[in-house]
């Protein structure tokens, strides 16, 4: 670089001489300075500077085996001495370590810059890793949760969340330090695959012939019971007694949900049950009890349609019935309805005179041709509604 000036004669034109070859000389250092801008010329990080990444940043639910790679950036200027970055790991994840061959251990490495490397641990959950550094503008520090060999290293939560890891930086020996300006990184947790069924809605009582009401749900879910997101799944009901006679498969829509809005049962039964089974999957139940009964109204229809197979024949069934939906219903408790004689009508009666609203059992009781009577049918649970 040269300077050139004009030579003024005097003491006047000697300071003007000096004044005019300074002017020079601080243009000259600022073009310099703006064509050769390094860390000498950058301005010292403040706290909370730097950026941090995470890889990966997506876990499935309980999983094991994971490593995570935090890696820092100065991005301002130059950390002084006392400088020093923290990540928080939160609760509900695997306690870091700083011993190698542990589970959660954490190893840092970075520019030569960047000073010392050696992480400190505090806390019981959550959890803060302190790393001392000087970086320089442009230089990086790697802080690996989960390094080593151990095959557990890092164990996700089981509960679906985003888990953000907070990152601060502290410049200088002075104060705290301060969450990140560019934020700190998350990783999310999301559901592992469907290993299992679970009833959302379980069956209510309802009657015999009429689809059962609200209708049934199911709901895929992971081997936490975690809900999984998987449509097209079919998904099949078995009852505990009788069969379905129709809705009782379903697929899964895009929330990995089964509906069953048609489900009906014609066997009439008290204490029933459900099963929700798919292929490749845990069945889920029995679901919780459920009655169905025969709705019966004024003036009911009721027929016989077994025979007792007695040698002797049939000569006329009568039918009973008792309060409730269990217990016996003998000669004891029962109380008539009608009894007929007309095998071609299969001893048909009308249910007349019908007692107040609610639940009774019906029993029918054959005589034969020679006055043998024989034990009481099973009953048959009704829903009276008149």
């Amino acid at each position: 670089m040269s300077i050139l000036w004009k030579k003024v004669e005097g003491r006047t034109g000697t300071s003007r001489l000096r004044r005019v070859a300074v002017a020079a000389l601080v243009a000259a250092l600022a073009t310099l300075g703006s064509m050769n801008a390094g860390p000498a010329f950058a301005a010292n990080a403040g706290s909370g500077d730097g950026t941090m990444s995470v890889s990966p940043a997506t876990v499935v639910a309980g999983s094991t085996g994971n490593q995570f790679t935090f890696v820092f950036k100065a991005t301002t200027g130059k950390f002084t001495t006392g400088s020093f970055i923290t990540l928080a790991v939160p609760a509900g994840w695997t306690q870091p370590s700083a011993t190698s061959g542990n589970a959660g251990f954490v190893q840092v490495s970075g520019a030569s810059s960047c000073g010392g490397v050696s992480p400190s641990i505090s806390g019981s959950g959550p959890w803060t890793i302190t790393v001392a550094q000087t970086c320089d503008v442009g230089d990086q520090l790697t802080l690996t949760y989960g390094a080593g060999t151990n095959a557990t290293r890092v164990t996700a939560p089981t509960t679906p969340q985003t888990a953000t890891f907070t990152t601060a930086s502290r410049a200088g020996n002075n104060g705290s330090a301060v969450n990140l300006t560019a934020g700190s990184p998350q990783v999310t947790v999301t559901a592992g695959a469907a290993s299992k069924l679970s009833f959302v809605q379980g069956p209510t009582s309802g009657s015999a012939g009429t689809a059962l009401t609200p209708a049934i749900t199911v709901q895929l879910q992971d081997q936490y019971g975690n809900p999984v997101s998987t449509s097209g799944v079919s998904v099949t009901l078995t009852p505990s007694t009788g069969v379905i006679d129709s809705g009782a498969t379903a697929s899964t829509n895009g929330s990995g949900r089964a509906t069953f809005s048609g489900v009906v049962i014609n066997t009439a039964a008290v204490g029933l049950t459900l099963t929700a089974s798919a292929s490749g999957l845990t069945s889920t139940g029995p679901s919780s009890t459920f009655n169905v009964t025969v709705a019966v109204a004024n003036g009911a229809t009721l027929t016989d349609t077994t025979d007792d197979g007695s040698g002797s024949g049939v000569k006329s069934v009568a039918y009973y019935y008792c309060a409730g939906l269990s217990g016996s219903c003998t000669s004891s408790n029962w109380t008539p309805i009608a009894s007929s004689t007309s095998a071609a009508t299969n001893y048909r009666v009308i249910w007349g005179g019908q007692p107040v609203n609610g639940s009774y059992r019906l029993v029918a009781v054959s005589t034969d041709n020679v006055t043998n009577a024989s034990q009481p049918s099973s009953s048959i649970p009704v829903t009276i509604s008149n």
